[in-house]
């Protein structure tokens, strides 16, 4: 699996759909867009990285770039994630 950077970083804020896989704190998320400052106009997008417990259905804040996966396409590998208080 072949990453690379490919845009500056930002960061987009979303309604985590889906925990698609888990392992320690690094996780696979499918996430439904609700703002960013990214190069990203799709309504839903995945995030990868080590982001920690995260729960379906709660909004998160997540710091990152985007980057295009050979295998998987693209996707938003963030750095850092934090939980959105309503």
């Amino acid at each position: 699996m072949t990453k690379s950077k490919s845009t500056p970083e930002g960061s987009l804020t979303g309604v985590v759909k889906r925990v698609a896989f888990a392992d320690g704190f690094f996780r696979i998320l499918e996430v439904m867009v609700l703002t960013t400052d990214l190069p990203w106009s799709q309504p839903m997008i995945t995030v990868t990285g080590p982001v920690g417990t995260v729960r379906e259905g709660q909004v998160y804040r997540f710091v990152g770039y985007l980057t295009t996966n050979r295998r998987y396409g693209a996707q938003m590998v963030a750095r850092f994630s934090e939980a959105v208080v309503n």
